[in-house]
């Protein structure tokens, strides 16, 4: 009678150390990585197509995507290209979102800037820069 009461106190006693050590089993938050993803990587460039409806001038704007590091290059000057390192990304369904660092006439430690892209398939991507007004940096690119 003392070793049943015994083990109903021992359950009781151990049950939410049980519980606990089953619900609180280590997460591991894959959606961070550092780099780039694979399916970015590579040359990218847009339609010929007019950035701005008053001028006459059309031209492409171009995506070079590496393992670390990124450059886009707007469609018609004067805007110089910007080159974004350390970059992390995070994959939700076919979109990327991507953040890294610009250093191009940029304090010491940088600017933080964040893309968001859009997966078609490996030869056609949508390329969106949060935060920013330009449109001649958000388009469709295409592999080459």
């Amino acid at each position: 009678m003392i070793i049943i009461k015994f083990k109903r106190l021992l359950l009781i006693a151990l049950l939410p150390i049980l519980l606990l050590t089953i619900t609180c089993a280590p997460t591991h938050a894959a959606t961070w990585h550092r780099g780039t993803p694979t399916v970015l990587r590579g040359h990218w460039k847009t339609k010929t197509w007019r950035p701005y409806k008053q001028y006459k001038m059309t031209g492409h704007a171009y995506l070079k995507v590496h393992q670390t590091w990124f450059t886009n290059s707007p469609a018609l000057p004067p805007v110089d290209p910007s080159s974004v390192m350390k970059v992390y990304y995070k994959k939700v369904g076919h979109v990327y979102h991507l953040v890294g660092r610009d250093f191009n006439n940029a304090p010491a430690g940088g600017i933080k800037v964040s893309y968001r892209i859009k997966v078609y398939n490996r030869h056609k991507i949508y390329f969106k820069q949060l935060h920013q007004l330009r449109k001649d940096i958000n388009h469709t690119y295409y592999k080459y």
